[in-house]
């Protein structure tokens, strides 16, 4: 089998994609392709080590599994589904009653596919992985890819455990190897409106309610996952309940909706739950935002500033209020948006994949409620303040470095230079600030065992970063003797309260602002791709002259200014006003994502024309007005005209006021000493 290449023939790929054009009515597909799978390393025998390549791949391509049709394929039969569990592995050969015919019977020996009683019929797709080719494997290159085959009918002499698809192979396959089946569904924009409206209506489910364009690969990946989590030898040693959970106020431990959260057995031993997907997809983009946003920053404190100022200009700033939708760091990013608290979630989660420690500070003391707090970089004993409020740096002496905690103790007057006269005084004086309390950032997921085990599992180009080291960093805290005590940040388990009880009201909004991701599927994959970046050749790859890299942002712009995304005035004209609404939010969400896009890219003068032209001219007071004018100064700032950013800042009304005040009076001094030089 090692020796046996195996390609599809053209004559029964066309035959085969005829045929199923014919028969699946207006499911634009293209013909049967063979796509990447896994690396799978090690024996086909050890489960685990093949369950974990595939969640390892899955976890680094979900943005491949966005289905961009409104009628995407989902699995009817995979290893959750099988008879027993396990692996479906086929042969291929002839159909017994036509042995001059071609090798397009399938047969299932384990006698674990349950065919018939699933249901696989006619126009299915089969997805048989295969061994790689011999050539590749002189290349030193162990990737498994799979062929997609569709069904034409169950064998009716065993059709539990075997079937025969159109077209097929050009040689028979005698060593069992691994099938999917799955199936196409006319039925997506029902079942979108249905799931919404049971969220609206009766708040089912509180998470993970989100019928988002890779979904079925989240499905499969958590059946996998768990499946994974089975089959490994768990052992309880090197893993502890997180002892300063019982320092969360007493209100949340008293909260209901947080028991099932709060336990040792949910978290000890627990599988993974289906909301917990989107955590481990949120921290794939936390790795890849955090390997491409630091630029050639190198030192931690640039690093961190680099991912600060990332956070800022892709995280418009909004006021906490009832009626916020966006209460996980996954939902800040994918909808751009989001409080104080969040901004300062996503810069932590940012900086843990970067191996940098994040904690918040809270100064004062009880009775000065509402007490004020920054963000702080733990490194080399020092902890180097950002506040998210104002999108900046607390600057030092020299206003180009990073004050630190011990500095502005040292020097009050460091944070009185952030008062601009009577209307922005900053709030945190120098009485609240010898007083210091440390909270450490954490979400239920982080502090589990699966997560540890799942982070421990992962290597190479693989790994990210999926537990909170606590009792570490904890420790180094109190060895600085700079904060007064340590504790668990309340807001992320305060956050998972709020999302579970939102008032109908606010559920309506929430899948209202949901569908434009729902129906315009592309713009999703857009935004996860804009996460991913461009990546280099995996390592494991690198012998393969084929293999290339994956061009992330440059498959992102394409896909915002698409036509499916941003349509023509001329044809949202005649599409229906409950349409129109949609189709203009994907519209204007997708125009200021291409600037800020530029922006990332170092394009900013393509920055400025989408961001001035094409968003802030377009709605001057639309929900993009904020960051819109923010992120035009920081382009025109890039290209050094200065005069104009501070005219854009000074003019400001955002809830960034205060800080772009202070980042105008920053770029008047830099007029002043550039003028003073000439």
């Amino acid at each position: 089998m090692s020796k046996l290449r195996l390609t599809l023939i053209a004559g029964a790929v066309l035959l085969g994609t005829v045929w199923f054009l014919s028969n699946r009515g207006n499911h634009r597909r293209s013909a049967p392709r063979m796509r990447p799978a896994s690396q799978w390393s090690g024996n086909s025998s050890d489960s685990s080590a093949v369950l974990l390549s595939t969640i390892a791949m899955a976890l680094n391509d979900l943005p491949g599994e966005s289905v961009l049709e409104l009628a995407p394929p989902k699995p009817i039969l995979d290893d959750a589904k099988s008879a027993d569990g396990k692996e479906v592995l086929a042969i291929c050969n002839v159909t017994p009653e036509v042995p001059d015919g071609p090798y397009n019977y399938l047969k299932v020996p384990n006698g674990n596919a349950n065919f018939r009683r699933l249901g696989v019929r006619a126009g299915d797709i089969v997805r048989y992985f295969v061994a790689t080719d011999q050539e590749s494997s002189q290349l030193g290159i162990q990737q498994r890819t799979y062929f997609e085959l569709s069904v034409r009918r169950l064998d009716v002499h065993d059709p539990q455990n075997a079937l025969i698809v159109e077209g097929g192979l050009n040689s028979s396959v005698l060593v069992p190897e691994r099938i999917e089946v799955w199936r196409f569904s006319d039925r997506r924009m029902n079942e979108i409106r249905k799931r919404l409206n049971r969220y609206i209506k009766r708040r089912e489910p509180a998470m993970r309610w989100e019928p988002s364009p890779d979904e079925g690969a989240l499905t499969q990946l958590l059946d996998r996952l768990n499946q994974w989590l089975r089959n490994l030898r768990k052992t309880e040693k090197g893993w502890q309940l997180d002892s300063r959970l019982a320092q969360l106020p007493k209100k949340l431990h008293e909260t209901k909706v947080l028991e099932p959260y709060l336990s040792a057995e949910a978290l000890g031993g627990g599988p993974f739950e289906p909301f917990e997907i989107r955590e481990l997809q949120q921290a794939i983009w936390f790795r890849d935002i955090s390997g491409w946003a630091k630029g050639h920053a190198w030192n931690d404190v640039e690093v961190a500033t680099m991912l600060f100022d990332w956070t800022v200009r892709n995280i418009q700033l909004d006021r906490p209020d009832e009626r916020n939708i966006v209460h996980r760091p996954w939902q800040a990013l994918m909808y751009g948006h989001g409080t104080a608290e969040l901004r300062a979630w996503i810069f932590v989660e940012l900086c843990r994949q970067q191996q940098l420690d994040v904690v918040l500070l809270r100064f004062g003391t009880e009775k000065d409620e509402p007490r004020p707090w920054l963000a702080a970089l733990l490194s080399e004993g020092q902890l180097y303040l950002f506040d998210p409020r104002l999108g900046l740096p607390i600057p030092g002496e020299d206003p180009q470095h990073v004050a630190t905690l011990a500095e502005v103790i040292a020097d009050p007057a460091l944070l009185r230079k952030l008062d601009i006269g009577e209307e922005y005084q900053y709030p945190i004086s120098s009485e609240a600030v010898i007083h210091c309390e440390a909270w450490l950032v954490a979400s239920p997921l982080q502090l589990s065992h699966r997560a540890t085990l799942l982070q421990q599992a992962l290597e190479g180009d693989d790994f990210v970063v999926l537990s909170a080291d606590n009792e570490r960093l904890e420790k180094t805290l109190e060895e600085g003797k700079q904060v007064e005590s340590v504790r668990l940040w309340p807001f992320p388990w305060q956050s998972m309260v709020i999302e579970q009880t939102l008032p109908l009201d606010v559920r309506r909004i929430a899948a209202q602002r949901f569908i434009v991701f729902a129906q315009r599927p592309r713009l999703w994959k857009a935004r996860t791709l804009h996460f991913q970046g461009t990546k280099p050749v995996p390592f494991e790859q690198r012998n393969d002259p084929l293999a290339q890299p994956e061009e992330g942002h440059v498959e992102a712009m394409e896909l915002y200014r698409n036509k499916r995304v941003r349509v023509p005035e001329a044809v949202l004209a005649r599409v229906e006003l409950a349409k129109q609404v949609i189709y203009r939010r994907a519209k204007n969400d997708a125009s200021y994502w291409v600037g800020l896009l530029s922006y990332d890219r170092g394009r900013y003068e393509v920055a400025e024309h989408w961001l001035r032209d094409r968003t802030l001219e377009a709605l001057p007071n639309g929900p993009w007005a904020a960051g819109a004018r923010y992120n035009l100064a920081r382009a025109l700032e890039a290209q050094g005209k200065l005069a104009e950013a501070i005219e854009l800042l000074e003019t400001d009304d955002s809830l960034q006021r205060h800080g772009n005040l202070l980042r105008a009076q920053q770029l008047k001094q830099k007029m002043k000493a550039g003028s003073a030089e000439q």
